[in-house]
């Protein structure tokens, strides 16, 4: 290797090792707001740090790895899969911290009102959702599957967006799925 690409890589590994420092930091900060009860928006703001890091972290992964000798390789993509790995563990954990904090409030509030005021609250929803207009168009970014790493940000977008908007129906979520994914990530779902 010579010295430029060498200089080169050096500097990867130190921009890498502060990346991973702050993957872990944001690690850290999930799993203390949420063993700590936190607000779900506290949560969820933790996780898209997270998932912001962590795709950094994952470019840099990939230039390393470009860089490095073949004797080196294997070394390298073991520690990367160990990060891979607790950040999919904690992205897990936080998703469904969200959700089910989000399920408890929501079971809360119902089952703390008089029936038939319960009654009335559905009967109300059910005319606001029927009377309800069309949706305006979403502008999300799109995902065309090829570059990988892309994903997880893409798949939060998504899911904040359009997944956990209780006021879409299956066949609604599925049709904004259907318009932000290009390419390989189309033919897939197309089957």
């Amino acid at each position: 290797m010579d010295a430029a690409n060498k200089a080169i890589l050096e500097r990867a590994k130190k921009t890498r090792s502060v990346s991973r420092s702050l993957v872990t930091k944001q690690i850290n900060k999930l799993e203390s707001e949420i063993s700590n009860s936190a607000d779900k928006t506290i949560v969820h703001e933790i996780y898209m740090l997270l998932i912001s890091k962590f795709e950094e972290l994952s470019t840099l992964d990939k230039e390393i790895e470009s860089l490095i000798n073949i004797e080196s390789l294997e070394d390298e993509i073991v520690t990367r899969e160990e990060y891979r790995d607790k950040f999919i563990i904690w992205k897990i954990r936080a998703e469904r911290y969200v959700g089910s904090v989000s399920n408890i409030a929501i079971q809360n509030s119902v089952e703390n009102q008089p029936q038939n005021m319960t009654l009335s609250l559905n009967s109300s929803v059910s005319s606001v959702l029927a009377n309800q207009p069309r949706l305006p168009k979403l502008t999300l970014e799109s995902f065309s599957g090829k570059d990988i790493s892309s994903f997880p940000s893409f798949w939060a977008r998504f899911i904040s967006a359009v997944h956990e908007n209780s006021s879409l129906n299956d066949v609604d979520k599925f049709s904004y799925l259907k318009s932000v994914v290009t390419s390989d990530a189309e033919l897939a779902i197309r089957g």
